[in-house]
């Protein structure tokens, strides 16, 4: 009775923290290129009951059967999926049609991102929100305080001379990624990148966030319910303790 509650509580916990992720999904959905986040459970490995106390069996251990405790958090994966593009018609928007990233210079470091709502500074270089200047094959690009160009293959042109190549970064996994905050991603694992060239990029358009909240909507019905199923097993079993230790102790 004591395993069945541990079981139902370590449940409780991977479905609260399952709550979360879908959450902070949904908040999310009118995020540029944000990327979902999914949570994975696995069962604990089971144990293999022995009977070694039976007097009639001398030196031999009979098994009896698997003992599973309970599910626990494995971790959270991040789905790359397209998200849909959306026309804006402003010239510092770009959007990638691809597994590729952008790529920003930070304090930090690189990092990567696929929010391309970048901006113009005083210096006429192109950088995003938080000041993270984006990076060309030839360092930070520059374009000025005019009119300039961005064709499918990243090539940045002003007054009809190309002056930097976008460096769209490619991995050959993307599980090594790792959200860093402020929609930017840090190669977690250190493997190599390379330029993407199967990737094009769309300038005047935006990737809206890779959320589908009906799919969102629907698993955080499913979750509520198992977390209140648990809920109600813990107060039986709650209750039938109860009842062992003030009625049947009595007798």
């Amino acid at each position: 009775m004591l395993r069945c509650l541990y079981m139902a509580g370590t449940s409780m916990l991977v479905q609260r923290k399952k709550l979360d992720v879908l959450t902070n999904n949904i908040t999310n959905i009118e995020t540029i290129g944000y990327k979902r986040d999914q949570l994975l459970s696995r069962s604990f490995k089971d144990m293999l009951i022995q009977n070694i106390d039976d007097p009639s069996v001398l030196n031999i251990s009979r098994g009896i059967g698997p003992l599973n405790t309970g599910i626990h958090i494995d971790e959270v994966v991040t789905g790359f999926e397209q998200g849909n593009l959306e026309e804006t018609g402003r010239l510092t928007d770009l959007a990638i049609e691809g597994l590729a990233f952008f790529t920003v210079s930070t304090p930090d470091g690189e990092r990567y991102t696929r929010d391309g709502s970048f901006g113009v500074d005083r210096e006429g270089f192109l950088a995003n929100s938080d000041g993270h200047y984006l990076q060309g094959t030839s360092g930070r690009i520059h374009v000025g305080t005019g009119k300039f160009s961005v064709d499918s293959q990243g090539n940045v042109i002003v007054g009809g001379v190309t002056v930097n190549t976008l460096r769209l970064a490619a991995f050959e996994d993307l599980t090594g990624l790792r959200k860093e905050g402020n929609n930017l991603f840090v190669n977690y694992t250190n493997q190599g990148i390379a330029i993407d060239s199967t990737s094009t990029v769309k300038q005047g358009f935006l990737e809206m966030s890779n959320v589908d909240i009906t799919r969102q909507t629907i698993e955080m019905m499913e979750v509520s319910r198992i977390y209140e199923l648990n809920q109600s097993m813990i107060k039986m079993i709650d209750e039938s303790l109860a009842k062992t230790v003030n009625e049947v102790g009595r007798v």
